[in-house]
């Protein structure tokens, strides 16, 4: 087993573009504390803590590899949710959820090809 923490030293040795998505994807999820008062916004930030502790575990069992991606799973049955939303969210609320989903879905897109990578035998480090 790995120490979880590692995950991060390793983050920062994929190409440059892979930690300024994390880091853009970590500040969009922690946006959601500026709408503490909205009920989707305390969900966002609840399963992103989960997902990073999911993500944590894996890393920990299997590296920094592309299984990683299944971290994310909770997104999914989220996302249409927050789409859903949007329409009845006003004003800056509306702006994160339209920008949360957008980020979320390219996320989960990349994910899914990782993850099928992974499990289709190509199992290299994520990159």
């Amino acid at each position: 087993m790995r120490n979880p923490m590692g995950f991060f030293k390793e983050l920062l040795r994929q190409p440059a573009w892979i930690p300024l998505w994390v880091g853009l994807l970590m500040m969009i999820n922690m946006g959601s504390i500026g709408f503490w008062d909205e009920p989707l916004a305390r969900w966002i930030l609840g399963v992103f803590m989960a997902s990073a502790m999911l993500m944590m575990g894996l890393y920990a069992r299997f590296g920094f590899e592309k299984i990683l991606g299944l971290g994310h799973f909770l997104w999914i049955p989220l996302l249409p949710v927050v789409v859903l939303a949007i329409p009845a969210a006003d004003g800056g609320f509306r702006t994160f959820l339209v920008v949360w989903a957008v980020a979320t879905s390219i996320s989960l897109l990349l994910d899914i090809v990782d993850v099928w990578k992974h499990f289709s035998g190509a199992r290299q480090a994520t990159s």
